[in-house]
């Protein structure tokens, strides 16, 4: 497939194009034409790009690219320099999507773990440089709070840290995946019974417990695996071509 017909077709899918984000979505470095063979992960990383070399992709798609908005230097140098090293040589293009692919509604990480929960009736949530940053819905039926935790920690592949403060039942949820805590105070607002993210920070303990809201953290790569998954399923479906999706897990 050609590579900019591929990058178009996904910067229309995640509506990419006009959102405020801390990165350029879509295409950050050019490789090849064509593409035959593409690597999905979560986070761009020399580890990750040479294992691509290895398998001879053409492509590699993720969450978190390497060009980030305010980096510290625009110099290709160092450990940044070896990253880009490899795509160039190699003629390895590389795509990202950042918060196009926290929000999208279907194939979006919050989404995408929001229904491996059994959330239903899912709408946007969490507003974040101007468009909502994950889902909100709700369970059919009230589960148990315990029984939800467990849940989350088993889609998620690790036991999250819980903040207890709502109630013994749960029936509405927010999440936003990721490095999200802010927006928990939207949850509280919104009078949902519980919110999911992927980092907590200091205040959280306190702040759940007064507000009578659930906190569970459960880890920022650990939520993020689902939308470069979904995303790589639908490239596959959509399009035939080898989609291999690598997992380098990280504890944080």
């Amino acid at each position: 497939m050609d590579l900019l017909q591929l990058v178009a077709e996904l910067d229309e899918l995640l509506e990419a194009e006009g959102t405020a984000d801390y990165c350029p979505n879509g295409l950050q470095i050019e490789g090849g034409p064509g593409i035959e063979k593409i690597i999905t992960a979560v986070s761009a990383s020399r580890e990750l790009f040479a294992l691509a070399v290895d398998r001879h992709a053409d492509a590699v798609v993720v969450h978190h690219g390497i060009l980030w908005n305010g980096s510290e230097t625009p110099r290709i140098v160092g450990s940044f320099k070896e990253r880009v090293r490899l795509l160039i040589e190699n003629q390895i293009s590389l795509i990202a999507y950042h918060l196009p692919l926290d929000r999208h509604l279907e194939l979006g990480n919050a989404a995408q773990l929001a229904r491996r929960l059994g959330l239903e009736e899912l709408e946007g949530f969490g507003m974040h440089c101007g468009a909502p940053a994950g889902v909100c819905g709700v369970f059919p039926e009230a589960v148990e709070a315990e029984e939800f935790f467990a849940a989350i920690a088993e889609a998620c592949d690790r036991e999250p840290q819980v903040f207890p403060g709502g109630d013994r039942l749960v029936s509405s949820v927010g999440i936003v995946t990721g490095s999200a805590q802010r927006e928990f105070h939207q949850a509280v607002a919104a009078g949902l019974d519980a919110y999911v993210t992927g980092e907590a920070t200091e205040w959280v303990m306190h702040q759940a417990a007064e507000d009578g809201v659930h906190y569970v953290a459960a880890g920022h790569y650990a939520t993020e695996r689902f939308g470069i998954r979904a995303l790589g399923r639908w490239i596959s479906d959509h399009h035939g071509l080898d989609v291999e999706f690598i997992d380098i897990p990280n504890p944080i």
